[in-house]
């Protein structure tokens, strides 16, 4: 059930024009129900973790193609009845509950299509790679589950980060107590977070349908309880392994992970390239280089000090998002209708954005400072688009945060829910 309200997909526009699922602060749509749980491309992670024999293999692809046809099968029927259901209905008179009765009806097909397929698979196991099982279905959940994440730090996958950094050996052993400890614990944690969302789906239809925007804020916090259980579990592990890592990897392993987690936070320095160009000047003096390396270090440690602010700010604000949101479609149909409502406040990572806006620029005008009119132009010559952009968070968008529909309200622009994209796996597909 919990598929059936995840997220947003533009099936039909003429299905979901009616209704405002945004106004319950949370993600809601027919995403999950169109996403296959197996596909093709999963053929190299079965044979990887199951150590699959050469005959196993055809076998085991052949049982792809036929989920796959099954499941093409299935949405597209489930599409047509709800386009159907759409043009049948008009107007208000159109229900939430019916429109999704289709996917209502299909969720537990798509479930027995996947277990069907997973006990064809581990029926051509041997008793050896059956004992491998285990490890399969974490690694197949770990995949799937983490797609459906909605707080920064909560998706993050820290066993392919450390994949990716291609640790020697001694830093593999060293960790992979640590490794293992948190395989575990993430897996449990993502079983409690979406039985957790299971149990509440049904509800939350109830409040769409009846619109009642309350009871859909507080069941959507009652989710983010869950949410952030599976975000504490990453957190912790990041400092679990990252500690268990010889030096230099253990902190090159936590900058990664958190940069994965927490990308408005850890976003690459902005004024690496300057610093870079600036020091190559060949005519530098003696005091210009001592005079640009202070402010190169003291520009480091107030980056390094505002991520830290800006990753607690986030792991702090992020779980209200849900009231946050619903004041913003709140808002709007008041201004929409000619009426006053309660302005939504403006999200906590706006000031810090503003903070490293002006950093950047104060950091940059007094390196500039320090050179000669000679070296500005060699500067200019060399770099085209030196000078920075223009703020993104000036008092016009500062005032437009608060203002339903004002710039504030874009991704990626202050008054947004995140100032960069999220950090989704690669996995998500879905059936046309």
């Amino acid at each position: 059930m919990r598929n059936l309200l995840r997220r947003i997909v533009l099936l039909a526009p003429l299905i979901l024009a009616p209704f405002t699922f945004a106004q319950f602060g949370g993600k809601a749509g027919f995403g999950e129900a169109f996403r296959p749980d197996i596909l093709p491309r999963d053929m190299t992670l079965i044979v990887e973790t199951l150590k699959l024999e050469d005959w196993q293999r055809p076998i085991v692809e052949s049982l792809i193609e036929d989920y796959t046809a099954g499941f093409k099968t299935g949405c597209d029927t489930v599409r047509e009845k709800m386009v159907d259901l759409a043009k049948s209905q008009k107007g208000a008179s159109k229900s939430i509950k019916g429109l999704l009765a289709p996917i209502s009806a299909w969720l537990p097909e798509k479930q027995r299509l996947f277990q069907e397929f997973m006990a064809s698979v581990k029926g051509q196991l041997s008793d050896v790679q059956r004992e491998r099982w285990p490890k399969f279905e974490r690694t197949l959940r770990r995949e799937q589950a983490l797609q459906d994440s909605d707080l920064s730090g909560e998706g993050v996958d820290l066993i392919v980060i450390t994949k990716q950094m291609q640790l020697p050996n001694d830093a593999v052993v060293a960790a992979q107590e640590a490794l293992d400890e948190y395989e575990v614990l993430l897996d449990a944690a993502l079983i409690v977070r979406d039985t957790q969302i299971d149990a509440l789906m049904p509800k939350f239809s109830d409040a769409m349908e009846s619109m009642d925007m309350d009871k859909g804020v507080a069941l959507q916090m009652e989710i983010m309880k869950s949410r952030l259980g599976v975000r504490t579990v990453q957190d912790e592990s990041i400092e679990k392994i990252a500690a268990a890592m010889p030096a230099p990897y253990g902190a090159d392993f936590r900058q990664r992970a958190l940069a994965a987690g927490y990308r408005e936070a850890f976003q690459p320095d902005p004024l690496a390239s300057f610093f870079q160009v600036v020091m190559e000047l060949s005519d530098l003096t003696t005091e210009q280089k001592t005079a640009i390396e202070a402010a190169k270090a003291k520009w480091e440690g107030e980056l390094a000090g505002l991520r830290e602010k800006m990753l607690a700010t986030m792991r702090a604000d992020e779980p209200n998002k849900p009231v946050r949101s619903t004041k913003v479609a709140q808002a709007r149909l008041a201004a929409k209708q000619g009426k006053t409502a309660e302005q939504p406040p403006i999200e906590a990572m706006v000031p810090l954005r503003n903070e490293k806006n002006r950093l950047v620029q104060e950091t940059r005008e007094g390196v500039m400072a320090l050179l000669t009119q000679e070296q500005k132009d060699k500067m200019a010559a060399g770099v085209p688009g030196l000078r920075p952009p223009p703020s993104q968070t000036d008092p016009a968008l500062l005032e437009g945060a608060r203002k339903p529909g004002g710039k504030g309200d874009a991704a990626g622009k202050p008054g947004s829910e995140k100032g960069v994209e999220d950090d989704k796996p690669a996995r998500k597909e879905t059936v046309d």
